[in-house]
């Protein structure tokens, strides 16, 4: 590296405008943070990127033995390029070493006797392993100066090259550019011009050429806010590609000696910059892998920091400005979860833009600040809990914060998972009602699969109807069904339809006085009210209200005891008083004159019975006990065929000449077999006046047993007595 005073005076000057605005700021970007704290900008060291990096060079002296010679103006020296030989080799490692001016060190190319010249480039190549950011690129020559050189970069790693900046006294011919290019406000800034300066044949030794990379760019001075310039001076390589020699013009005539003196030799490569980390490290560092990295800070991360840490997301990475470190900002997911990824349209919206992802806790949302669907927790501090809400049971699989499920109709429980009491058969569709008939079931359908719970005495898939031998299906009823009466004749029974209910009462507190107040205690006395007394079949199963009341203006003197036969109650004559007696009952009606009696019941009589209630004995019945009415069972008639019997005595009404009981005889003046039971068993007697006759069993004749006077045949009394009286009663004949 050239150190002497005039190269130094020469850089200073050169490198003063692009260099200041880093120097102002330099003192405080070795630090990332103040004194309190606070994130600030900070930077690598300026240095020269290029010292001792191996740069790749197309061409080089000396890979066997060749002569060159120096031109020193009317004299030539020649000298010997020998790789091979450490004094007189001149390799690309010569171009990034330290050196002093009174012992220079360079490269060097082969001589235009081996055809270096144009269109023929010779490159050298300066990998910097990772992305920097160039401020100046400077090249001192140890010979002339080239005609044209070009320098080019590679904004990434594999990226195409890009031209910097052209060197030529021939820019239109060689590179298609104007001489003394400039970029105009508004311009690209990242095009690269051509200038024909440094490209003079003098002086023959020591040329320098320096590039700086925000020279006449309109918008250096606003670079923090560039983009533009900011990849401008990125570069992680460099490449010079040496396009055209200078010469005198000697070289048409082909000496050897002239060709050997045209060559390129550089003493220095030097190129000025920052390890770039776009204001979040203060320094680069060895990676895992050896690859140069940035020591990144501010929660970026990245070799360049070029991106924010995977869980500072809250905001779109930026490159930190004098103004601002633009450090990323961490997300917030409430504490259940370790990534998170920048949502650009969440923070145009809210100004938070880390949207948390792989919530725990089944926790969901940009924070992971609520629960997932289909979840709940009672407290932000709680994690979250599936709702398990029953799919055929819901509303909504969503729970409210406290677990409980909005259910469909008919549907109960949490979670939703049981059907209400009147419900049954939890399905898709939720629960169905029950399909039960209330007056007859106890309590609700099974709600597992609607089966109905039938009171004692009813029966059916729906409890809808009264079991055999039952009828009068009521709510009120317990058993469901009150037992066919029908005067114990028959199990088969409904409800009448043409009978309105009424009450039968007695209000005694009116009758006072003619009731039971004046009988003493010591007398049993029965007194009976006649419309309580009687045929009360209308009343079947109904209840009898007796009403007792203290608050009476006279009380019965002595102590009265009410008696049935079932039941009975006393009362203290100092403190009750019998009121009202009530029972309640029907009357048959042809018009809705008022409320129906379902417990009357019209039975279905077996042979033999007749009646509504079977309280009949059919035509050609009678009781089996007489005088036990309607409660005694009914047989038929025994009236052998000659007539009908009375359906409670039994006695038969007789025809076909028969008399008797059971009609078992002929009338007087008949005579025949009654008991054959046929219309013609009893025939006239053959007798006078139609007296009384005899049938002799043994010959079937006829006798006359009660002849009038005068007349033989007198009655006897016996079969062989008939049998000598006359047939016929006779005139009596004379001796």
């Amino acid at each position: 590296m050239d150190t002497s005073p005039s190269a130094m005076c020469f850089l200073s000057a050169l490198l003063l405008v692009f260099l200041l605005q880093y120097h102002l700021v330099q003192a405080a970007m070795d630090s990332c943070y103040d004194e309190e704290g606070t994130p600030s900008r900070c930077m690598p060291k300026f240095e020269n990127i290029a010292f001792n990096r191996t740069v790749v060079v197309s061409n080089v002296c000396g890979i066997t033995p060749e002569e060159y010679c120096m031109q020193t103006g009317s004299t030539r020296s020649c000298h010997i390029c020998d790789m091979s030989d450490p004094e007189r080799s001149h390799n690309a490692s010569l171009l990034t070493d330290f050196h002093r001016n009174e012992d220079p060190t360079w490269w060097q190319s082969q001589s235009l006797f081996y055809g270096i010249q144009y269109p023929n480039s010779v490159n050298l190549t300066l990998h910097l392993g990772k992305a920097f950011e160039i401020t100046y690129i400077r090249l001192k020559f140890y010979t002339i100066r080239p005609q044209s050189f070009a320098i080019y970069k590679r904004t990434e790693e594999d990226g195409p090259w890009l031209p910097y900046q052209y060197y030529s006294a021939s820019c239109k011919e060689t590179y298609g550019k104007d001489a003394r290019g400039y970029i105009r406000p508004g311009d690209d800034e990242r095009t690269a011009v051509c200038t024909d300066d440094f490209s003079d044949i003098s002086p023959l030794t020591g040329g320098n050429v320096a590039y700086s990379t925000l020279e006449g760019r309109p918008s250096a001075y606003n670079f923090d806010q560039s983009l533009v310039l900011q990849e401008w001076v990125t570069a992680t390589d460099l490449l010079i590609s040496l396009d055209r020699l200078n010469t005198f013009g000697d070289e048409v005539f082909r000496d050897a000696k002239v060709l050997r003196s045209y060559f390129y030799a550089i003493s220095d490569f030097s190129v000025g910059g920052r390890c770039k980390c776009n204001g979040h490290a203060s320094e680069c560092v060895d990676g895992e892998h050896g690859a140069l990295v940035c020591a990144c800070q501010h929660n970026t991360v990245g070799a360049d920091c070029q991106r924010c840490h995977p869980f500072y997301q809250d905001r779109p990475w930026a490159r930190a400005t004098g103004d601002s470190a633009n450090q990323c900002l961490k997300c917030n997911c409430s504490g259940r979860s370790d990534q998170c990824v920048f949502d650009s349209e969440q923070y145009r919206r809210t100004g938070s833009g880390g949207r948390c992802v792989n919530c725990r806790d089944n926790t969901d949302g940009p924070h992971c600040e609520h629960c997932r669907e289909n979840h709940y927790r009672k407290s932000p501090e709680e994690p979250c809990l599936a709702c398990d809400c029953n799919i055929n049971g819901s509303v909504s699989l969503q729970c409210d914060v406290e677990g409980r499920c909005a259910c469909r109709v008919g549907v109960t429980g949490e979670k939703c998972d049981t059907c209400l009491a009147g419900f049954h058969s939890l399905g898709p569709g939720g629960c169905r009602p029950c399909d039960c008939e209330s007056s007859g079931t106890v309590d609700d359908c099974s709600p597992l699969d609607g089966h109905c719970h039938c009171k004692p005495h009813v029966e059916g898939q729906r409890c809808d109807r009264c079991k055999p031998g039952f009828f009068n299906l009521q709510e009120g009823n317990p058993a469901g069904c009150q037992a066919c009466f029908c005067s114990g004749h028959s199990l088969v029974c409904t409800s009448s339809s043409h009978y309105t209910a009424f009450n039968i009462t007695s209000d005694f507190i009116d009758g006072m006085n003619q009731g039971l107040g004046g009988y003493v205690s010591t007398v049993l006395h029965t007194h009976y009210y006649t419309k309580f007394l009687g045929q009360q079949v209308h009343s079947y199963g109904q209840l009898l209200f007796i009403t007792f009341t203290s608050e009476v203006p006279e009380l019965l003197p002595e102590r009265v005891t009410l008696a049935l036969p079932f039941f009975s109650i006393s009362s203290s004559p100092d403190t009750s008083q019998l009121a009202g007696v009530t029972l309640t009952s029907a009357f048959i009606s042809s018009a809705a004159a008022g409320p129906p009696a379902p417990w009357v019941e019209y039975c279905s009589c077996p042979l033999g019975f007749a009646g509504q209630f079977c309280e009949q004995c059919a035509p050609g019945f009678t009781r089996e006990e007489a005088g036990r009415g309607p409660l005694s069972a009914c047989v038929p008639c025994n009236c052998h065929h000659h007539g009908t019997c009375h359906p409670e005595t039994g006695v038969c009404e007789c025809s076909d000449f028969t008399t008797g009981r059971t009609c078992e005889q002929c009338l007087d003046g008949y005579y025949g077999n009654a008991l054959i039971g046929t219309r013609s068993d009893c025939q006239p007697c053959p007798c006078p006046d139609r007296t009384s006759c005899a049938q002799i069993a043994q010959t079937g004749q006829v006798v006359c047993t009660d002849c009038p006077t005068g007349q033989t045949g007198e009655t006897t009394t016996t079969d062989v007595q008939l049998y000598a009286a006359n047939t016929l009663c006779e005139e009596e004949q004379n001796d």
